[in-house]
Protein backbone atom coordinates (compact mmCIF):
# COMPACT_ATOMS: atom_id res chain seq x y z
CA UNK A 1 0.00 0.00 0.00
CA UNK A 2 1.40 3.54 -0.78
CA UNK A 3 0.35 6.27 1.15
CA UNK A 4 0.84 9.95 -0.05
CA UNK A 5 2.50 12.11 2.43
CA UNK A 6 0.72 15.38 2.18
CA UNK A 7 3.34 17.94 0.59
CA UNK A 8 4.88 20.80 2.70
CA UNK A 9 3.51 23.88 0.62
CA UNK A 10 -0.13 23.71 0.10
CA UNK A 11 -0.84 27.27 0.06
CA UNK A 12 0.46 30.59 -0.27
CA UNK A 13 2.58 31.93 2.94
CA UNK A 14 1.82 35.23 4.65
CA UNK A 15 5.09 36.51 3.03
CA UNK A 16 4.30 35.72 -0.44
CA UNK A 17 0.82 37.68 -0.15
CA UNK A 18 2.68 40.76 1.29
CA UNK A 19 5.32 40.55 -1.25
CA UNK A 20 2.61 40.06 -4.28
CA UNK A 21 0.81 43.04 -2.29
CA UNK A 22 3.63 45.24 -2.09
CA UNK A 23 4.61 44.98 -6.31
CA UNK A 24 0.50 45.38 -6.53
CA UNK A 25 1.02 48.59 -4.86
CA UNK A 26 3.95 49.87 -6.46
CA UNK A 27 2.05 49.72 -9.91
CA UNK A 28 -0.77 51.26 -8.80
CA UNK A 29 1.17 53.81 -7.09
CA UNK A 30 2.79 54.29 -10.91
CA UNK A 31 -0.49 54.49 -12.60
CA UNK A 32 -2.18 57.48 -10.36
CA UNK A 33 1.19 59.09 -11.07
CA UNK A 34 0.76 58.96 -14.76
CA UNK A 35 -3.20 60.27 -14.29
CA UNK A 36 -1.97 62.81 -12.18
CA UNK A 37 0.53 63.92 -14.70
CA UNK A 38 -2.27 63.38 -17.67
CA UNK A 39 -4.81 65.60 -16.02
CA UNK A 40 -2.20 68.40 -15.35
CA UNK A 41 -1.29 68.33 -18.98
CA UNK A 42 -4.49 68.08 -20.18
CA UNK A 43 -4.73 71.92 -18.31
CA UNK A 44 -2.17 72.98 -20.77
CA UNK A 45 -3.92 71.62 -23.63
CA UNK A 46 -7.06 73.28 -22.80
CA UNK A 47 -5.47 76.65 -22.75
CA UNK A 48 -3.55 76.32 -25.86
CA UNK A 49 -7.16 75.55 -27.63
CA UNK A 50 -8.68 78.37 -26.27
CA UNK A 51 -6.14 80.56 -27.73
CA UNK A 52 -6.31 79.00 -30.55
CA UNK A 53 -9.92 79.24 -31.23
CA UNK A 54 -9.45 82.89 -30.19
CA UNK A 55 -7.23 83.48 -32.88
CA UNK A 56 -8.94 82.07 -35.35
CA UNK A 57 -12.52 83.44 -34.81
CA UNK A 58 -10.45 86.88 -34.89
CA UNK A 59 -9.35 85.86 -38.52
CA UNK A 60 -13.00 85.28 -38.84
CA UNK A 61 -14.58 88.24 -37.94
CA UNK A 62 -11.85 90.27 -39.87
CA UNK A 63 -13.13 88.17 -43.11
CA UNK A 64 -16.61 89.15 -42.39
CA UNK A 65 -15.47 93.00 -42.35
CA UNK A 66 -12.38 92.18 -45.32
CA UNK A 67 -12.52 96.35 -46.09
CA UNK A 68 -12.14 97.58 -42.50
CA UNK A 69 -9.48 94.63 -42.05
CA UNK A 70 -7.67 95.58 -45.08
CA UNK A 71 -8.08 99.31 -44.37
CA UNK A 72 -5.98 98.43 -40.90
CA UNK A 73 -9.18 99.04 -38.27
CA UNK A 74 -8.70 95.39 -36.94
CA UNK A 75 -4.88 95.99 -36.10
CA UNK A 76 -4.28 96.35 -32.20
CA UNK A 77 -1.73 95.58 -29.74
CA UNK A 78 -1.80 94.74 -25.95
CA UNK A 79 0.52 92.43 -25.26
CA UNK A 80 2.31 92.75 -22.58
CA UNK A 81 4.56 91.20 -19.85
CA UNK A 82 2.04 91.69 -16.95
CA UNK A 83 -1.85 92.46 -16.51
CA UNK A 84 -2.61 93.54 -20.50
CA UNK A 85 -4.91 96.85 -20.83
CA UNK A 86 -8.14 96.98 -22.14
CA UNK A 87 -10.14 98.77 -24.38
CA UNK A 88 -12.90 100.99 -23.28
CA UNK A 89 -16.60 99.45 -24.36
CA UNK A 90 -17.56 100.64 -27.63
CA UNK A 91 -20.74 103.33 -27.56
CA UNK A 92 -22.52 100.90 -30.15
CA UNK A 93 -23.46 97.36 -28.86
CA UNK A 94 -23.13 96.05 -32.82
CA UNK A 95 -24.33 92.65 -31.51
CA UNK A 96 -28.20 94.10 -31.42
CA UNK A 97 -27.45 97.25 -33.35
CA UNK A 98 -27.34 97.94 -37.24
CA UNK A 99 -23.31 99.79 -37.12
CA UNK A 100 -21.20 100.91 -40.03
CA UNK A 101 -17.80 99.21 -40.88
CA UNK A 102 -15.92 100.79 -38.54
CA UNK A 103 -18.27 100.63 -35.89
CA UNK A 104 -18.13 96.85 -36.43
CA UNK A 105 -13.81 96.54 -36.37
CA UNK A 106 -14.46 99.15 -33.33
CA UNK A 107 -16.72 96.52 -31.66
CA UNK A 108 -15.40 93.31 -32.86
CA UNK A 109 -12.21 94.49 -31.38
CA UNK A 110 -13.33 94.82 -27.68
CA UNK A 111 -15.57 91.95 -27.86
CA UNK A 112 -12.54 89.65 -29.00
CA UNK A 113 -10.47 91.46 -26.41
CA UNK A 114 -12.82 91.28 -23.17
CA UNK A 115 -15.37 88.22 -23.95
CA UNK A 116 -12.08 85.99 -25.65
CA UNK A 117 -8.61 87.09 -24.65
CA UNK A 118 -9.15 88.19 -21.77
CA UNK A 119 -10.83 84.69 -20.53
CA UNK A 120 -7.21 83.06 -20.72
CA UNK A 121 -4.51 83.65 -17.84
CA UNK A 122 -2.91 87.04 -18.68
CA UNK A 123 -4.06 86.87 -21.98
CA UNK A 124 -3.03 89.62 -24.59
CA UNK A 125 -2.69 89.60 -28.44
CA UNK A 126 -1.65 91.58 -31.50
CA UNK A 127 -2.87 92.28 -34.52
CA UNK A 128 -1.14 93.01 -37.64
CA UNK A 129 -2.15 93.58 -41.39
CA UNK A 130 0.72 94.61 -44.17
CA UNK A 131 0.62 94.22 -47.92
CA UNK A 132 1.60 91.34 -49.35
CA UNK A 133 1.17 91.26 -53.72
CA UNK A 134 -2.19 91.97 -54.30
CA UNK A 135 -3.69 90.82 -50.97
CA UNK A 136 -3.32 91.88 -47.32
CA UNK A 137 -1.74 89.68 -45.01
CA UNK A 138 -3.32 89.22 -41.54
CA UNK A 139 -1.35 88.01 -38.62
CA UNK A 140 -3.14 87.42 -35.36
CA UNK A 141 -1.02 86.48 -32.16
CA UNK A 142 -2.99 85.16 -29.25
CA UNK A 143 -0.31 85.39 -26.13
CA UNK A 144 -1.10 83.81 -22.80
CA UNK A 145 0.44 82.50 -19.32
CA UNK A 146 0.93 79.01 -19.20
CA UNK A 147 2.67 79.07 -15.69
CA UNK A 148 0.48 77.16 -14.02
CA UNK A 149 0.46 74.54 -16.54
CA UNK A 150 4.05 74.53 -16.59
CA UNK A 151 4.57 74.61 -13.33
CA UNK A 152 2.31 71.58 -12.18
CA UNK A 153 4.14 69.44 -14.92
CA UNK A 154 7.81 70.51 -13.01
CA UNK A 155 8.75 71.87 -16.67
CA UNK A 156 9.31 75.55 -18.12
CA UNK A 157 7.93 76.83 -21.34
CA UNK A 158 9.97 77.71 -24.70
CA UNK A 159 11.37 81.08 -24.05
CA UNK A 160 9.18 83.85 -25.54
CA UNK A 161 10.36 86.67 -27.47
CA UNK A 162 9.45 88.88 -24.23
CA UNK A 163 12.33 86.85 -22.30
CA UNK A 164 9.41 85.33 -19.77
CA UNK A 165 9.51 81.48 -19.86
CA UNK A 166 6.00 80.57 -18.78
CA UNK A 167 4.51 83.04 -21.98
CA UNK A 168 3.59 80.97 -25.02
CA UNK A 169 2.34 82.18 -27.97
CA UNK A 170 -0.13 81.36 -30.69
CA UNK A 171 0.32 82.84 -34.55
CA UNK A 172 -2.24 82.94 -37.30
CA UNK A 173 -1.39 84.00 -40.72
CA UNK A 174 -3.92 84.58 -43.21
CA UNK A 175 -4.58 86.45 -46.39
CA UNK A 176 -7.53 88.48 -46.68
Amino acid sequence: MNISRPSRQTGFTLLEVMVSLLVFSAGMLGIVGLMVVSIKSNSSSYIKQQATQAAYDYVERARSNTASAIAGAYNLNNLSNSTPILPTTPSTNCSTSTCTAAQIATYDQWYWLVEEVAALPNGCASVTTAPSGSNTQLVVTVQYDDRSAQGELGGAASVSVTGNPNLAQIVVQTLL
